[in-house]
């Protein structure tokens, strides 16, 4: 039984051995056993090449999904820091007129007016230095809250840069893992092409040497150029029409959708954790399930495959820094190395990886962070509903 690794040229029989093997049954026997070995171990490549594309799919996605979690949660930081800081300065105005108020409140000879004012003076004054009491009261109050809004600015400053440090450890193994993902969907791809380039044509062989009927390379032939003809004809006539393409060079991905869920921290409705949520899910009042995904701008594939919680994924990558991603698909039409143009179906819709019902999940990538995808794609000319 042949095993191994995979087969060369040389390994598959032609249909010249095949007629040879048929006039000796040893010989045919050996070839039997020969092809079905062949068959066994294409599909064993293939079964093992897929499942190691599937589990680097995952921790991909679960590294994407913890970087952009972390990325949200150190932006927030710096935003509260800032406004902490805003709010201290604030309160440190506030208690320095306060206190120069006071200043000048107290500046007179209080004594000297108690002597010489009489007993209307000394009411008014018994009356400002309460008034004075209070104000002083008052000022420490706002000196110790500008002390504590310093303190809560320069505690959430630490935070934020410790959450940001902690950013390029989380982007670079994200990266490794996009990487390490592409491989071995590029090699899952090649074994899959392997055993379409060679397994129809090996149980044809096989068929014809059990049934020990005569068939030559020509028969085959013929049938393998009728299956192709059928699926041209099946292609072209489910071509979809291209979506509205806006002056900017971008289309929507989904046209006529609306989202079900927006950018930003949410719990995971299938894990329950609290993370963030990258992208818009867009569905359509109807028929979502098969519908066709589109391209939002011309681009390289860079990913197309499974992609843990993602699904059946595809990102392209439009150049200056800039990728979309769409995710969930039930079929992917495009492959890793692809040059899609703007409104090119790549996919078809669906429910795949950690998806309740169908959509696509649509993102916006810059330098490799998510943006809302809403405001992005609405500076382009492209909005949602």
């Amino acid at each position: 039984m042949f095993s191994g690794g995979p087969a060369f040229a040389d390994d598959y029989p032609s249909w010249d051995d095949v007629k040879n093997a048929q006039a000796n049954e040893s010989a045919k026997q050996d070839e039997i056993t020969r092809i079905e070995g062949l068959i066994q171990s294409i599909s064993s490549q293939v079964s093992a090449a897929q499942a190691l594309s599937t589990q680097r799919g995952e921790e991909y996605q679960v590294a994407q999904t913890a970087f952009d979690t972390a990325s949200y949660v150190a932006d927030e930081l710096e935003a509260q820091a800032e406004e902490a800081s805003a709010e201290a300065e604030r309160s440190n105005t506030q208690a320095g007129l306060l206190a120069a108020q006071l200043a000048r409140t107290g500046g007179n000879d209080i004594t000297l007016n108690l002597m010489v004012g009489g007993e209307q003076f000394s009411n008014d004054l018994l009356y400002q230095l309460g008034a004075m009491s209070k104000l002083t009261e008052k000022t420490a109050q706002i000196y110790a809250k500008a002390q504590q809004d310093t303190n809560t600015a320069t505690a959430l400053t630490a935070q934020a840069t410790v959450a940001r440090n902690e950013l390029k450890g989380l982007a670079e193994e994200a990266q490794r893992l996009f990487a390490e993902a592409v491989v071995a969907q590029q090699a899952a791809e090649a074994a899959l092409q392997e055993q379409q380039d060679h397994e129809v044509e090996l149980t044809a062989q096989l068929s014809v040497l059990k049934e020990n009927r005569a068939a030559t390379e020509a028969d085959y032939q013929k049938g393998v150029e009728a299956r192709a003809e059928a699926a041209r004809a099946a292609a072209a006539a489910g071509l979809p029409t291209l979506p509205f393409i806006a002056a900017s060079g971008w289309a929507s991905p989904f046209p006529g959708s609306y989202s079900s869920d927006e950018f930003g921290m949410r719990v995971n409705p299938v894990s329950g954790a609290y993370l963030m949520h990258s992208g818009l899910d867009l569905v359509y009042s109807g028929g979502t399930c098969g519908a066709y995904v589109y391209a939002s701008a011309e681009g390289l594939v860079t990913y197309a495959g499974w992609n843990g919680g993602y699904g059946n994924f595809v990102q392209v990558d439009h150049g200056g820094g800039i990728a979309t991603a769409y995710g969930h698909n039930t079929t992917l039409l495009v492959g890793n190395g692809d040059y899609v143009q703007v409104g090119q179906p790549i996919a078809l819709a669906g429910t795949t990886g950690n998806s309740t019902g169908c959509h696509v999940h649509y993102e916006v990538r810059v330098s490799g962070g998510a943006v809302n995808p809403r405001a992005f794609m609405a500076n382009v000319g492209i909005e949602f509903g």
